[in-house]
């Protein structure tokens, strides 16, 4: 059973993910970090975002250059917890081979860390980050970032990389350190 404070940590750690968050299918990839299976409410939601992104204008544009595109699925509601599905900090590293990629993930003190599973299509690489391990009993409300690799089955190459949890493609760098990082 949980405790209050257990729930509340939990419901500050997705309102702080999603803060940082916000600022055809070819396969999937494996994560290094953790590596679990990813619930099939995160994969339908990687599923959906792939789908409103490949082909179309935003996707288009994004590739042209252009930053501030109206993204053409949006963000989940505050209510999803976070051992479902959480934001992306933001992407710190392709490997040269464009087939590793490392992207800071958000968890809190009291669960076992972030996972991240790919979905990728022919248009672009979906990343769902989830938390797992979430403990019972008090714990401190920190925000904790941890750099996850993700291996994919190809290489991002013009591929746009989108963060399921946004709907919109993870931020280039890591953006302000959280705590522990």
């Amino acid at each position: 059973m949980r405790t209050d404070m257990t729930r509340t940590a939990r419901l500050l750690l997705v309102l702080a993910l999603s803060a940082a968050g916000a600022g055809a299918a070819a396969g999937c990839g494996s994560a290094e970090a953790g590596g679990t299976e990813p619930s099939p409410r995160s994969d339908a939601r990687a599923q959906q975002v792939a789908k409103a992104w490949d082909g179309s204008r935003a996707a288009d544009r994004w590739r042209a250059g252009y930053r501030l595109v109206a993204p053409p699925i949006g963000p989940l509601g505050q209510n999803v917890p976070a051992d479902v599905l959480a934001p992306l900090g933001g992407l710190t590293q392709v490997a040269g081979n464009g087939r590793t990629l490392t992207v800071e993930a958000h968890h809190g003190s009291c669960d076992d860390g972030p996972v991240v599973d790919v979905l990728e299509t022919s248009g672009s690489v979906v990343l769902s980050a989830a938390v797992t391990g979430l403990h019972d009993g008090p714990c401190t409300s920190e925000l904790r970032g941890k750099k996850v690799t993700v291996k994919l089955d190809g290489p991002v190459g013009d591929r746009i990389v989108l963060d399921a949890f946004t709907g919109r493609p993870v931020p280039d760098g890591a953006g302000p350190a959280p705590a522990g990082s």
